[in-house]
């Protein structure tokens, strides 16, 4: 109940801020208007660039408050200056309508087209999770189940030589082959248990970090501190993945190159974004590394790569001697969408159930 209500307050927090930018960029406009004698008309073109600015920016509901205050300022501010005292001008009228119904459509407009780009992306993780899942249905029943009836034969010849060291090395031979076969399997499950949906994102960071920090020749002594904000969503197999290898990259970086002292991952979930951040105080990484990458090395284009597929917004600060900032944030239209497929589901399972029954 606490984390909930943690959750709905950042919520309405954020929806207060954007509604202020947005207020806040019609009081400059109607400051900059007054001081070079615009006209309403021009004034009310740049009101109404300032509301798609917030479409854009926000959700429809602030877009139509800050058209709201635009009509309110034009209509009892702007007018009256250009207007005959005491006088009413049903024009005004007619044009703040036009104004209100222009902000609307447009804000709906760009409403509409997140949202179809948000059923894409979705609609891109489907088909990336279908195609794991047939890659590991055919390699389980084709290269896997060939290679175990191999193993078969070989073991009868083995069988029927004599003792020796032809014998032994191909008993050695076969014992190389099960283990191949055994790693085949496990990452046949792998790709299977990666299609399951969780929400154990911060536990697999925090066995990252615990894995980094322990490894072999790793001479850096700081440990992970990882923090999660608000209640655990449950995430997309596909993007939870990408997630995860995008962190996987940043804390590698963080344990085995930055020589940090301090190293931490935040990850916040709220009813609108899924945000990942990961700092150190380590030796940050050069400008044009961080531009441009290093000579065959793939990391932070591969990062890059994998935000910009899942439909998210990456962005890495350092500075040399300064450490690094990786901060991933997703819209949660995006990042939690499979929450709602989920439940259509279910609903249908549901009613199928019944009509069984009758």
């Amino acid at each position: 109940m606490c984390v909930a209500a943690i959750m709905d307050h950042s919520g309405i927090v954020k929806s207060a801020k954007e509604l202020g930018v947005g207020v806040a960029g019609l009081v400059l406009i109607t400051f900059a208007a007054v001081r070079l004698g615009l006209q309403p008309g021009a004034v009310s073109l740049l009101y109404l660039i300032a509301v798609v600015f917030v479409s854009l920016r926000a959700g429809l509901v602030s877009s139509i408050a800050v058209s709201l205050v635009a009509v309110f300022l034009l209509q009892y501010y702007f007018v009256p200056l250009f207007s005959p005292p005491a006088s009413k001008n049903p024009l005004a009228i007619v044009a703040s309508l036009a104004f209100l119904v222009t902000a609307w459509v447009i804000s709906a407009m760009v409403s509409r087209v997140r949202k179809m780009t948000e059923a894409q992306v979705t609609l891109r993780f489907e088909e990336r999770l279908a195609e794991r899942t047939r890659i590991a249905r055919e390699l389980h029943d084709t290269l896997l189940q060939s290679f175990q009836a191999l193993m078969l034969h070989f073991q009868t010849a083995s069988d029927m030589l004599p003792p020796g060291a032809a014998k032994e090395a191909l008993e050695k031979a076969l014992d190389h082959a099960d283990q191949a076969i055994l790693e085949g399997r496990n990452a046949i499950q792998n790709l299977r248990s990666s299609t399951t949906v969780t929400n154990d994102l911060a536990q697999a960071i925090a066995a990252l970090g615990e894995e980094l920090g322990a490894r072999d020749g790793n001479n850096n002594p700081a440990k992970l501190r990882l923090a999660v904000e608000g209640k655990p969503h449950e995430l997309h197999p596909i993007l939870r993945d990408d997630v995860y290898r995008i962190a996987r990259e940043a804390l590698r970086n963080a344990f085995c190159h930055a020589q940090a002292s301090k190293i931490e991952a935040e990850i916040t979930y709220s009813e609108r974004l899924l945000r990942l951040r990961i700092r150190d105080n380590g030796t940050g990484i050069d400008p044009n590394v961080l531009n441009t990458g290093r000579d065959g090395h793939w990391g932070l284009q591969g990062m890059r790569e994998r935000a910009q597929q899942i439909g998210a917004q990456l962005e890495i600060w350092s500075q040399a001697g300064a450490g690094t900032e990786v901060d991933l944030s997703i819209p949660g239209s995006i990042a939690y969408a499979v929450s709602s497929g989920r439940s259509g589901f279910r609903l249908f399972r549901k009613r199928k159930e019944a009509a069984d029954e009758h």
